[in-house]
């Protein structure tokens, strides 16, 4: 098993766990923050089954209907993700509206949200760091949900402290501050997502591009670069002008110096097709 599938199969248990015990708290201490808090939690369940669908889904090979795989099912999961971060914080924030006073929490209660603190920013930093090594969107958009579970911990726990200290309104406050935090990376992840299965290009890599074409012998110019991401893994076209007088042989090693470069400086490249043309044509770009 891969480390983003593991880390996420983690990622199900630990937030499933808490996010049943803040709601639990709600209901039996009417803290309107845990329930933001833990609905944020059950939330990052549900995505992190979808992301792990979504990478075993990617994983498939091309076949005669999808000619570049199917890593687009990572950009739908982080599609679905964005929307129902964006549907909880709307939720939340109308309960946040007709919430009264909550009773004074125990200070046991102070411990639940203490933990909660470190253990999601531990398991939000080990998604990122495993979702950028092996290069999924999912698992990094999943990360950042996560995070965003620790931030919600630590309002809850400012909460409590305001609550006991007879500040009933920072409750409602924290709540609402919870819905904001999930409404911006809602909107983060989804816009990622669009871009990616609307072709936008990656970001960055026209300019390693660059970097390889001018770093190889033999390339005088290039010019037709094309890139879109599906999935995790990037799809790549690119026209190189070489000397007139090279051999077919000499151009080909050319091209192929010039693929190994770019493999090496963007490891997420998938195929590259280099399409080799003599100098001198119009719309190429001078070293």
């Amino acid at each position: 098993m891969r480390p983003p599938e593991r880390i996420t199969l983690v990622s199900i248990a630990l937030t499933t766990g808490l996010g049943l015990l803040e709601v639990g708290l709600w209901s039996a201490f009417g803290l309107l923050a845990f329930l933001a808090a833990g609905l944020d939690a059950l939330f990052d369940t549900f995505t992190s089954l979808c992301v792990l669908g979504g990478l075993r889904v990617s994983r498939r090979p091309a076949d005669r209907n999808h000619h570049y795989g199917h890593g687009q099912a990572e950009m739908l999961v982080s599609l679905l993700l964005s929307c129902v971060l964006i549907l909880a914080a709307l939720r939340i924030i109308l309960l946040s509206l007709g919430a009264g006073e909550p009773e004074r929490p125990p200070v046991r209660l102070f411990l639940v949200a203490g933990a909660a603190v470190p253990a999601f920013a531990v398991l939000g930093a080990g998604k990122l760091r495993a979702g950028r090594r092996w290069g999924n969107p999912s698992v990094v958009a999943d990360g950042y949900h996560t995070l965003s579970d620790a931030l919600a911990s630590a309002l809850v726990l400012a909460a409590l402290v305001s609550v006991r200290a007879g500040l009933g309104w920072m409750d409602a406050l924290a709540s609402f501050l919870i819905s904001l935090l999930l409404i911006y990376w809602g909107i983060c992840v989804g816009r990622e997502a669009v871009g990616s299965l609307m072709g936008a290009a990656p970001r960055g890599f026209a300019s390693e591009v660059r970097r390889a074409c001018l770093g190889v012998k033999g390339v005088r110019s290039y010019h037709r670069c094309r890139a879109r991401r599906v999935g995790s893994r990037i799809h790549a076209d690119l026209h190189l002008q070489v000397d007139p007088s090279l051999s077919v042989g000499k151009a080909h090693e050319v091209a192929s110096r010039v693929e190994r470069k770019l493999r090496r400086r963007v490891p997420e490249l998938s195929s590259l097709v280099v399409h080799v043309e003599p100098s001198g044509r119009r719309g190429g770009r001078k070293r």
